[in-house]
């Protein structure tokens, strides 16, 4: 696998991760209670902006494996532009899948990230 098909294939785990954490209904009770718990939590998981990056951080270690990079600092140099790029695409990827599933399911609300305190349910989820 060429560099390019590896960013190609990470670029979309991270998207995968990103949308996963935001409206996978298995991450409910978990995301719901942090949510409910911790105010900066809410703001960050409604964020693709914010939860790419930080999916971009996580998943920096596949990316820098086949660079073979020689030093630590140069290694430690790639991985805040990579949590960059990941940002940015899980923005448009996430843009171009509201604007998708505006235009197939017209009656429902174009934006599906909660406002304020919606999408907080009072379920009593024990972790």
């Amino acid at each position: 696998m060429n560099r390019l098909d590896h960013l190609l294939v990470l670029t979309l785990a991270v998207y995968g991760l990103c949308y996963i954490l935001m409206y996978g209904s298995i991450f409910n009770g978990p995301r719901n209670y942090l949510m409910r718990k911790f105010r900066w939590f809410q703001r960050l998981i409604t964020c693709p902006l914010c939860t790419g990056f930080w999916c971009g951080l996580a998943l920096s270690n596949w990316h820098l494996t086949p660079l073979q990079i020689s030093s630590k600092w140069h290694e430690w140099a790639m991985v805040f532009p990579f949590a960059c790029y990941s940002a940015i695409v899980c923005y448009i990827l996430h843009l171009y899948t509201e604007i998708l599933l505006a235009k197939a399911y017209p009656s429902i609300d174009a934006s599906r990230c909660p406002q304020d305190d919606e999408g907080v349910d009072d379920k009593n989820y024990q972790v």
